[in-house]
């Protein structure tokens, strides 16, 4: 009976053993602003992916990004998404959310962005998930920061007005 049970268990280890080898894992993928791939995000990674990011939206090279610019950066980087076969988001019906430029993105509201605007805004979302304030992002800040996102898109879907954020 001792044989049986004792063979019976190594069988099955050597199963899970050999469906946990066969299971993929795939590796979270690395922060667009960790330009160095360290694992830990800098303002100085950020600022640099803010200009890079400016600079593929401002095709007319004029210093600033206007609605129509907006637009077409977002058509062709759904275009970009559809062609790698990546899952695309469903437009709501009535169209897109984001058809041009909110007043997030052009703050003082002259229908127009400047870099300075751009990188004030990608530099305030870097202090926002720089929980401890050290100036560097790393894993656990990013994952509390996903975590907070999903929560605000909740309680924005829900109809709960989140807290002001603390000054």
């Amino acid at each position: 009976m001792r044989k049986t049970v004792l063979t019976l268990m190594l069988a099955a280890s050597a199963i899970t053993s050999a469906a946990s080898a066969q299971t993929p894992t795939t590796p979270r993928p690395p922060m667009r602003q960790d330009a160095n791939q360290d694992g830990v995000a800098t303002r100085a990674e950020a600022i640099a992916q803010a200009d890079a990011r400016f600079a593929q939206m401002d095709t007319d090279h004029d210093g600033r990004i206007t609605a129509g610019e907006m637009r077409a950066y977002r058509e062709a980087l759904h275009d970009r998404m559809v062609a790698s076969g990546r899952d695309v988001p469903v437009p709501p019906p009535g169209g897109r959310k984001h058809d041009g430029m909110g007043r997030r993105m052009d703050p003082n509201g002259d229908g127009s962005v400047t870099r300075e605007e751009f990188e004030a805004r990608a530099l305030k979302r870097f202090d926002r998930m720089d929980a401890n304030h050290d100036g560097t992002i790393d894993a656990t800040e990013r994952a509390n920061a996903a975590e907070m996102r999903h929560v605000d898109r909740r309680e924005r879907r829900d109809g709960v007005t989140p807290p002001a954020p603390a000054r």
